[in-house]
């Protein structure tokens, strides 16, 4: 659990970096999967979304 929650506040952090909603994507990572977050983070910085 401890190591889900770390996932989820690095994808938060990496939303911060992007100048996005860093709860947001706390909350999208803790209810989905840090992976599925992350993933989805990146396609959206790719493609300008």
């Amino acid at each position: 659990m401890f190591l889900y929650l770390l996932a989820a506040m690095g994808v938060a952090y990496w939303a911060k970096l992007d100048r996005r909603n860093p709860a947001l994507w706390f909350g999208v990572s803790v209810i989905c999967t840090p992976l599925l977050a992350s993933l989805t983070l990146y396609v959206m910085d790719r493609y300008g979304w």
